[in-house]
């Protein structure tokens, strides 16, 4: 029998009220944290361009609130997470016992987790009603790590409860991987949009850097639909939207309309506010769904 307070308020809400602080401050320690190594060094190094305190302090900003909300709806993605993998069970594929069945859970979580992330990509600027969120991200005009936080705040929650529960239905982990895996991808989504002069010359296509994810935001039509990779430009070599940068070469980024938030509110409410405004103007992918269906909305 589930408990209840006095009230009647289900114990189970009210532990998850009472857990939100928590989650919040976790959040914001890592992410702040991560994101305070990122700007200093990008503070010391050559930038591919100015650097723009406003543009930084937006997204900071806006990371604020948008960590908020999710505190605030991570738990409903947990729980639709857990009922999709309860439903169809859970690791098919069981590792060795040992370090070499750590290494070999790792690696397999990793090059999956990266599968998805990349097909999940190549859906947001294919059809339209992902579109509309993933925009947000892509009308910023200036490049710096900053950037990696200006998503849409529902496209995480749909990551959670719909793609990683893939991965743990298909695999049965070692304790220890999925935090590991996390990690790769959460330093390498802040390096990957770091505001550096680099061109490697050596092992471009390894992982993604800089230079490579800043082409996939690049505002040129030439550029649109390439170098999709989270991490591995190996699912950009597999899928045919490979476009390796030249030395030197640091694109100006954003929307071909110029779409950009005017606030915190207009971020949050994205999706939305661009579709009543598109409605009087039709500018960029986003700006009717027809449009969107006709394949403007796979012009990234």
């Amino acid at each position: 029998m589930k408990t209840t307070m006095g009230n009647g308020f289900p114990a189970t809400a009210a532990h998850w009220l009472a857990t939100l602080p928590t989650d919040f401050l976790a959040s914001l320690t890592t992410a702040g944290a991560v994101l305070g190594v990122a700007i200093a060094i990008e503070a010391r190094v050559p930038h591919a361009r100015a650097p723009s305190a406003k543009h930084a302090w937006f997204n900071v900003r806006y990371m604020f609130a948008m960590l908020v909300l999710l505190a605030l709806l991570r738990p409903f993605a947990l729980g639709v997470a857990l009922g999709i993998t309860q439903t169809l069970g859970g690791g098919w594929v069981t590792f060795r016992e040992g370090a070499a069945g750590w290494c070999e859970a790792f690696a397999a979580v990793l090059l999956t987790t990266d599968l998805l992330e990349y097909l999940f990509h190549r859906a947001q600027h294919r059809f339209a009603v992902l579109w509309r969120m993933h925009e947000l991200h892509h009308s910023a005009t200036h490049y710096d790590v900053t950037l990696g936080y200006r998503h849409f705040w529902l496209e995480p929650l749909i990551k959670t409860a719909l793609l990683y529960p893939l991965v743990g239905i298909v695999f049965k982990t070692p304790t220890g991987v999925g935090m590991a895996v996390g990690m790769v991808f959460l330093v390498n989504h802040h390096v990957a949009h770091m505001n550096l002069r680099f061109s490697p010359r050596r092992f471009t296509l390894l992982v993604s850097h800089p230079q490579y994810h800043r082409l996939h935001h690049s505002r040129h039509a030439a550029d649109y639909n390439r170098n999709f990779c989270d991490l591995l430009p190996l699912w950009d070599v597999v899928f045919g939207t490979l476009h390796r940068p030249r030395p030197d070469e640091f694109v100006e980024i954003g929307l071909d309309s110029h779409a950009a938030p005017r606030s915190i509110g207009d971020a949050l409410l994205w999706p939305w506010r661009r579709e009543s405004r598109a409605s009087s103007a039709a500018s960029g992918p986003a700006a009717t769904a027809e449009a969107a269906v006709s394949g403007l909305a796979e012009r990234r």
